[in-house]
């Protein structure tokens, strides 16, 4: 289903990258001077395995939606699972961003001592026009489908109700 892959595919490449980031910091002899930039790297690996877990959680809860049972709890479940998205939007987004930043910040403290300033701010501002862009424009406009997506379904739903009750 449409709805489910994204957040199962979401859930292994998070994992994936929480995984690498762990590799990179175990084995990649990078031989970071401070304690801290270590910290970014674990902060950044926890937030994206709880993000992962988000991601799979919310797989599930779709995958738990069972089509055979009649039109009206039917109509109920994809109604909770979208009550659910809706908070979920409001607030997981948010806090992912902001948590994983603050872990960058963090890492990045050692990563740019003693670089040129217009190489630190350069990379800065790709690094931030990126995370807007990926907040404002790519998130917006995934909550936006997966909205319509529900929106979509949910009016059908109601539609069948609505001809079912008409039938009686």
């Amino acid at each position: 289903m449409k709805l489910q892959k994204p957040q199962l595919h979401g859930a292994i490449a998070v994992t994936l990258t929480a995984v690498f980031i762990a590799c990179l910091a175990i084995f990649g002899n990078l031989n970071f001077k401070h304690w801290y930039t270590y910290g970014g790297m674990v902060l950044i690996c926890i937030i994206c395995v709880v993000q992962a877990g988000f991601m799979y959680a919310t797989y599930k809860k779709i995958k738990g939606i069972d089509d055979t049972v009649e039109p009206t709890a039917h109509l109920h479940q994809w109604e909770a699972y979208y009550d659910l998205r809706k908070k979920q939007n409001r607030w997981n987004m948010p806090v992912y961003y902001i948590l994983l930043n603050i872990a960058m910040a963090i890492y990045m403290v050692e990563i740019f001592t003693g670089r040129p300033v217009v190489n630190v701010l350069l990379f800065i501002a790709v690094y931030v026009a990126w995370m807007l862009f990926a907040y404002f424009y790519l998130g917006r406009k995934n909550i936006r489908r997966e909205d319509n997506r529900l929106q979509t379904i949910i009016n059908d739903l109601k539609s069948i109700e609505g001809q079912l009750k008409k039938a009686d």
